[in-house]
């Protein structure tokens, strides 16, 4: 491993991210684990410290895992995800090696790894003691779940690093990590970390409801490190049903029913000042202090203006039926924004939704709140952009508000909420048992409703109401980081990318057609493949680990 990872793993950096008057103190690091790990508070600010990867890889870059699905795109040619638009990665890419896609995992487990190996010697109270424990492991199920979806085989290290040689280790295969590593783990987590709502810690129900997951994406399809093509086995679906089921039927949490303002009930567990509601399971807070603030309000933007989607020529009036007279491109005295936000938010567009997307939501869904085209402030005023991830956006930012800045706003990342059980729910017990029963069409209908849609169609059968729940999926969980490995376990990645919708059209809101793609990617590229399921591995790691036998990822 390189000499960013070696660090990350030797050093405990003490940094909790679950809370702000924590964040403001100055973290103590460099600190030798034999003079840190004596009290039940090291622990715990020590086990905090592993949820900082966790921040730090969604702070910006791991949008990568859906670049270029018909889900996600970006802006224009240039920017950091091209060659995942011409199916040209290559080991060396920036992303592998520079922007912690691959080593920021590394670190959470290396940490994760020195709370598992001192924490047990600390003279604490047992169930506190198998709390933190039991949070570690499950970041450090988590990390490495994130590991071999993304990128395959990968070394096995369990214990906290003390010399040279504890790197020193071979790829072993993705499913001995699932078997040694990621389900006990999680298993451990969920008999004893908190019976609790989510408040930024992993409770027993985050956990169970990781361990679905995780059996839900066994029982899929995926491509090895070696380029095999192969699908996981079927009793999977079953054990994916049981425990989504658990975290339904015992757990605390539930959907969130009621929205607020312009926000929908869906939209609820991402609204400004509303962190963790009863549906959050996993969720990330960031605050505005520089370097724990998250990024992804300043690459979401498409443009600095939205003319290009609302107007497209000088004489475009858009809000005209709203009182907002003008060419709405230029700043007057009625529209002293025009078509910015006040914030002025560059026009990185390093993810953005695809026409495609927005064409995949039901007339009606209020769930396509989660593409913003417009803003309405609390005192009337409307805002346009161009077509963005709303679930990524602080809005306080984009308005300018005081105190704000591109480099660490404060809008929270949710990683997984109760809306994920309803919906593994639902495709593993149609899995499981060959017909979809009352508990899975109940499932699916809680969030067809609350989304102001109409009961699915009863008695589907086994492959239509499948088909169904990966609909809902869609809509349902955009831009939460999960699309290409749904494409991948229900080999539909080379179908659903391939002759998507590129153009925003009338029907879809705009004034005139247009295209927020560089369109090459789709018009000249080939169709995904294989070697591109998996990420390489960065170049580095492999030159710096030839002697421990590792071979790059097939195809690359």
């Amino acid at each position: 491993m390189n000499i960013k990872i070696k660090i990350g793993l030797l050093l405990l950096v003490v940094m909790s991210i679950s809370c702000e008057e924590y964040l403001l103190e100055e973290p103590p690091t460099f600190i030798s684990e034999s003079n840190f790990f004596k009290t039940a508070g090291d622990a715990r600010t020590a086990v905090d410290g592993v949820y900082k990867s966790l921040s730090n890889v969604h702070n910006r870059f791991w949008t990568a895992v859906d670049a270029y699905t018909d889900d996600q795109v970006s802006r224009r040619q240039g920017g950091n995800y091209d060659a995942f638009g011409t199916h040209t990665l290559s080991p060396s890419d920036p992303v592998f090696e520079q922007h912690g896609v691959y080593s920021e995992w590394w670190i959470g487990i290396g940490r994760a790894n020195t709370v598992l190996t001192y924490v047990p010697a600390i003279d604490m109270d047992e169930a506190e003691k198998n709390k933190v424990l039991g949070e570690a492991r499950a970041l450090r199920a988590l990390y490495y779940y994130q590991l071999v979806r993304a990128f395959g085989d990968q070394p096995l290290i369990v214990n906290a690093i003390t010399s040279e040689a504890d790197f020193q280790k071979p790829r072993v295969s993705a499913e001995d990590i699932y078997d040694q590593v990621i389900i006990p783990d999680l298993q451990f987590a969920e008999a004893n970390c908190s019976d609790a709502l989510h408040d930024g810690h992993i409770t027993k129900w985050t956990a169970k409801l990781l361990l679905s997951e995780v059996y839900l994406t066994r029982a899929g399809h995926r491509r090895t490190s070696q380029g095999d093509f192969i699908q996981g086995d079927a009793s999977n679906w079953a054990l994916a049903r049981d425990k989504a089921k658990e975290v339904i039927d015992n757990s605390p949490h539930s959907l969130n029913l009621v929205g607020s303002g312009n926000t929908p009930a869906f939209g609820m567990a991402w609204e400004d000042n509303n962190p963790f509601t009863k549906e959050s399971m996993l969720e990330l807070s960031y605050v505005q202090v520089a370097g724990l603030g998250s990024w992804l309000s300043r690459e979401s933007n498409g443009t600095g203006s939205a003319a290009g989607y609302w107007g497209g020529n000088a004489n475009a009036t858009p809000l005209e039926n709203e009182g907002w007279p003008g060419n709405l491109r230029q700043e007057t005295e009625d529209n002293p924004d025009g078509l910015f936000f006040p914030g002025r938010p560059p026009g990185v567009g390093a993810q953005l939704p695809t026409p495609d997307l927005y064409s995949a939501f039901e007339d009606g869904d209020e769930r396509l709140w989660s593409i913003m085209t417009r803003y309405d402030s609390p005192s009337g005023k409307p805002y346009l952009c161009q077509p963005t991830f709303r679930k990524f956006i602080d809005i306080s930012y984009y308005l300018g508000l005081e105190g704000t800045s591109f480099q660490y706003t404060n809008s929270n990342v949710v990683l997984y909420r109760y809306a994920d059980a309803l919906l593994i729910y639902a495709e593993a017990q149609n899995e499981a048992d060959g017909t979809p029963n009352t508990d899975a069409y109940k499932a699916i209908n809680d969030l067809r409703n609350r989304a102001g849609l109409n009961d699915l169609t009863p008695a589907l059968s086994q492959t239509n109401f499948r088909e169904a729940v990966w609909q809902e999926r869609r809509v349902e969980l955009n831009a939460e980081f999960k699309r290409k490995f749904d494409l991948i376990r229900t080999n539909r990645l080379v179908a659903e990318t391939t002759n998507i919708l590129l153009d925003w059209t009338e029907d879809q809101g705009s004034l005139s057609d247009y295209t927020n793609v560089y369109t090459p990617f789709y018009n000249e590229r080939p169709q995904w493949p294989d070697n591109e399921w998996l990420f390489p591995i960065p170049q580095s790691e492999i030159e710096l680990n030839l002697e421990n036998g590792w071979k790059q990822n097939e195809g690359y």
